[in-house]
C-alpha cells in the first residue's frame, strides 16, 4: 500500500511539472498585445492526405515589409510548430503544412504574425476526418455541389496551386471508381474535367486525386464535388415587351423600341426573337427601317431573357398608320405583339425646360468657376486688358503702409513686423508690381511735422494697409496709434481710401481689438500671412500675394514676371 501510494504520488507530480513548464513555455513564447482577428477558421481535413492552409492574407506581409516578420504557430497553445521541413506537420512561409495529417493533428492552432511594432493573432480549429470504409471522399470535406442541365459540363479540381504547377496530372474517379479519359465522353484538362452531353446518367461524387512529391516522399491530395444534372425545362416564351402598346414620338425625329421575351433558365437552344412589319421581317442593314441584333439581358443569372431593338432613323406619316410586331419563337409555340406609333403634340414646356437646364447648370458652373478662381481671373484680366491705363485721381500712392510699432525695440514680435512691413512688403508690391507705397518712418523726411505728414500721405494714398498683430493697444506705439485713428477716419467716415487689413498674427480674440477695426474686419476680412512664407519670397504666386494685389488698385507691372 504504501509503494503504490507514493508511486501514484510520484505521477502527480511527473504531470503536474509536464504542465506547468508547458504553461511556463507558453507564457515565455506567447507574444504580448497582440491583436486577435476574430476569424473562426474551422477546417476539416481528410487523414492521410497532404494539407497546407495559408494563416493570413498576403495584404499583411505587403504592409508589414518594412521590418522583417515573424510567423509562429502553437498546437492547442503550447506545442510548438517548426519550420523543420522534414517533421511531418511543420510551417512554410505563413502557411501550416501536414505531409499527411493525421487523426491526432486534430485540436486548435493559435499563429502569430509579428515584427518590433505589429503582432497579429489568428486561431484555427482544424478537424481531421477519417474516411468511411471503401470510400475515397467524406461527406464532411466536399466541394460545393456542382448543379448543370443537360449539355456539356465542367467538373473542377480547385486549390491545387500549392502543391503543383499547372497543367496538373490528375487522376479522376466517379463514385469512387476511375474515370478512364477517352477524349470522347471524358476529357481531362488541366484542373478540370469536361463531360460530353452531360445527362442524369452522369449525376454523382467526382473526386480528383494528385500525386504531390516533396523531399523525395509521395503525398496524395483530393477534391470531391457532387454533380447533379437537373433536366431542362421547355416552357412556351413569354414576350416581356412590347405589349401591344400605343407610343408616341414626333414627325421627322428618330426612335427605339426594345423587344424583350423570356425563354426558360439554363442552355435553352432553338430560341427566334425577331421584328416584323407589314408581314416581312425587317432587315438588319443600314435602312430607315431596321432591327439590330439579338443581345442577352444582362443581371437576368441563369433565366434566358433575349431583347432586340427596333431602329427608326427618321418617323414618316406612314409610321402613324403602321403596325410594328415583335415575335418570340422556340420548339414549342409562336408568341407576339405590336407597338403603334401615334403623333406627339407639341410640347413647348418640355422644350423650353431642356433649354433653360443647361443654360443653368452652365451659368452656375461659371458663377461657381468665378467665385473660386475670381482672385485669379481679375488679375489676369488686369495684366491681360488694364496694363497700359494710367491711374489719374490725383493721388501719388497706391497705399499707406500702417503696423504697430513698440518703444520696446528689441522686442521678438515687433521685429517681426518691422520686417515685414518695411522690407518684405514693399520688396514684391514695389519692387516685382511696381506699386508705390508710403511707409512711415521710411518715406518721410527729417524734420516734418509728423501728424502733419501722416494725414497728407494718407490722404494721397489709394488704400490703407493695415497690419494687424496682438499689439493691439495705443499706447507705447508712437504715431501707429494716430495714423491708424487718421486712416480709418479717412475710410470709415469720409469713405475716401479703403482699407487692407492683413492678419500677421492668428488673433486669439477680436475683442482686444477697436471698435472701428472689428468692424472693419466684419465687413472686408482679412488676408491671412504665413510666417513659413518669409523663408520663400520668390512665391510671390502664392494665395496671400494674390489676395494682396486683388484689393490693390490696377497697376502696371515694371519688372519680368507673373502671378
Amino acid at each position: 500500500m504504501l509503494r503504490i501510494g507514493l508511486h501514484t504520488r510520484s505521477g502527480m507530480a511527473s504531470l503536474l511539472s509536464i504542465i506547468l513548464a508547458a504553461l511556463i513555455h507558453q507564457i515565455e513564447t506567447e507574444p504580448d498585445n497582440c491583436t486577435n482577428l476574430n476569424n473562426e477558421i474551422r477546417k476539416n481535413i481528410l487523414q492521410q492526405e497532404a494539407f497546407t492552409l495559408k494563416c493570413f492574407d498576403d495584404e499583411l506581409l505587403r504592409e508589414k515589409n518594412n521590418d522583417p516578420l515573424v510567423f509562429q504557430c502553437y498546437k492547442n497553445g503550447f506545442e510548438i510548430i517548426t519550420t523543420d521541413q522534414e517533421q511531418r506537420a511543420h510551417l512554410n512561409g505563413i502557411s501550416l503544412w501536414f505531409l499527411p495529417a493525421l487523426v491526432t493533428d486534430s485540436g486548435n492552432y493559435i499563429c502569430y504574425l509579428r515584427n518590433k511594432t505589429f503582432c497579429i493573432k489568428e486561431i484555427i480549429q482544424i478537424r481531421v476526418l477519417e474516411l468511411p470504409p471503401n470510400q475515397c471522399f467524406h461527406h464532411d470535406y466536399l466541394q460545393p455541389t456542382l448543379e448543370e442541365t443537360p449539355a456539356s459540363v465542367y467538373v473542377y479540381c480547385t486549390g491545387l496551386a500549392e502543391f503543383s504547377q499547372k497543367p496538373f496530372d490528375l487522376q479522376w474517379y466517379k463514385d469512387c471508381n476511375p474515370i478512364k479519359i477517352d477524349n470522347q465522353n471524358y476529357y481531362s484538362l488541366s484542373e478540370k474535367l469536361l463531360i460530353k452531353d452531360a445527362s442524369q446518367e452522369d449525376d454523382g461524387m467526382y473526386t480528383c486525386e494528385l500525386e504531390f512529391v516533396h523531399l523525395g516522399r509521395k503525398y496524395k491530395v483530393t477534391k470531391t464535388t457532387e454533380l447533379k444534372i437537373s433536366p431542362m425545362k421547355v416552357i412556351y416564351p413569354d414576350l416581356i415587351s412590347p405589349i401591344n402598346n400605343t407610343i408616341e414620338a414626333r414627325l421627322g425625329s428618330e426612335l427605339k423600341v426594345t423587344c424583350e421575351a423570356y425563354f426558360g433558365s439554363g442552355n435553352v437552344s432553338f430560341l427566334k426573337l425577331f421584328w416584323e412589319v407589314n408581314a416581312m421581317k425587317i432587315p438588319t442593314d443600314e435602312s430607315r427601317i431596321k432591327q439590330g441584333l439579338l443581345f442577352h439581358k444582362e443581371g437576368t443569372g441563369h433565366d434566358v431573357v433575349k431583347k432586340r431593338t427596333l431602329f427608326i432613323s427618321k418617323i414618316t406619316e406612314k409610321d402613324f398608320q403602321t403596325k410594328f410586331y415583335c415575335f418570340a419563337s422556340n420548339l414549342r409555340a409562336k408568341r407576339g405583339a405590336f407597338v403603334k406609333i401615334s403623333r406627339q403634340s407639341p410640347d413647348w414646356i418640355s422644350d423650353a425646360i431642356k433649354i433653360l437646364i443647361p443654360l443653368i447648370f452652365g451659368l452656375l458652373a461659371c458663377t461657381t468657376v468665378y467665385v473660386i478662381f475670381k482672385v485669379d481671373i481679375v488679375l489676369w484680366y488686369r495684366d491681360s486688358f488694364e496694363s497700359h491705363k494710367v491711374i489719374n485721381d490725383g493721388k501719388e500712392f497706391d497705399a499707406y503702409v500702417i503696423y504697430p510699432r513698440s518703444e520696446n525695440k528689441g522686442q521678438k514680435e515687433n521685429c517681426k513686423v518691422k520686417y515685414f512691413a518695411v522690407h518684405i512688403l514693399p520688396q514684391v508690391l514695389e519692387e516685382k508690381y511696381g506699386y508705390k507705397l508710403f511707409i512711415y518712418g521710411r518715406d518721410d523726411l527729417p524734420g516734418q511735422a509728423a501728424t502733419e505728414v501722416i494725414q497728407n500721405n494718407i490722404r494721397s494714398s489709394r488704400r490703407l494697409i493695415i497690419i494687424l498683430t496682438q499689439m493691439t493697444s495705443a499706447d507705447g506705439q508712437a504715431y501707429s496709434g494716430f495714423e491708424r485713428q487718421t486712416g480709418l477716419y479717412e475710410a470709415l467716415i469720409e469713405d475716401e481710401i479703403k482699407v487692407i487689413l492683413i492678419e500677421f498674427e492668428k488673433f486669439e480674440c477680436l475683442s482686444d481689438f477697436p471698435e472701428s477695426i472689428r468692424h472693419l474686419i466684419q465687413r472686408n476680412g482679412t488676408i491671412k500671412w504665413k510666417s513659413g512664407e518669409t523663408s520663400k519670397l520668390d512665391a510671390v504666386c502664392s494665395r496671400f500675394w494674390k489676395q494682396v494685389r486683388y484689393k490693390m488698385p490696377a497697376r502696371k507691372k515694371t519688372l519680368a514676371g507673373s502671378v
